[in-house]
């Protein structure tokens, strides 16, 4: 009975959340594949629970709760355990719902409940988890085009045109002023003479 009314009051609370704006809510995007990690608080509490929200449908992905001493984290449900694993800090003061290779189905609002002496589940913000398309990678090839070699060796050969060129040019110039300063030389010894 005791879960029935609890299904009711909290289905009811996510109904509202779901009919609201959401602005409370983190957003969390990941890519296709890879492994996410979401938190949550635990402070004060013994027992903890992830739900996930998609499509109306909600769900319970895992709970667990701490062992008689408060230092370790028990699962006692969990039926994706090959890809989702809940963890604890050593004080079990924060929880770590992890998941493996996210895929479409996983995108959706997840809920970390905590539950205390009171018979009441107590629920951090959501977290809205968007699932992204990898970014195709693009393809380098190994091998040097034709228009590639022609564009460097252009480069090359305008680059030795060019030094070449002006190692000319300066020669000309400092040629030419030499040859002007041994004519003055040539003039002002004549006229010493």
């Amino acid at each position: 009975m005791e879960k029935v009314i609890f299904f009711c009051v909290f289905s009811c609370w996510i109904m509202q959340i779901t009919s609201s704006d959401l602005s409370g809510s983190s957003d969390v995007r990941v890519q296709m594949g890879e492994d996410i990690t979401l938190t949550c608080s635990m402070r004060n509490r013994y027992e903890v629970a992830w739900y996930h929200l998609r499509s109306e449908e909600l769900v319970l992905l895992i709970s667990a709760e701490k062992d008689k001493n408060g230092r370790k984290l028990l699962t006692n449900y969990n039926p994706n355990s090959n890809r989702m694993n809940i963890t604890a800090d050593s004080w079990v003061t924060r929880v770590s719902l992890t998941i493996s290779g996210v895929t479409e189905s996983d995108s959706g609002l997840y809920f970390c409940g905590t539950k205390s002496d009171a018979p009441e589940m107590h629920f951090d913000k959501p977290i809205r988890l968007e699932i992204e398309e990898p970014k195709p990678e693009v393809e380098i090839p190994d091998e040097v085009t034709v228009t590639e070699r022609v564009l460097m060796f252009g480069g090359v050969g305008l680059a030795v045109f060019v030094f070449f060129l002006t190692t000319v040019i300066a020669g000309g110039i400092i040629y030419h002023r030499g040859q002007q300063k041994g004519w003055k030389a040539a003039k002002q010894e004549a006229l010493i003479s």
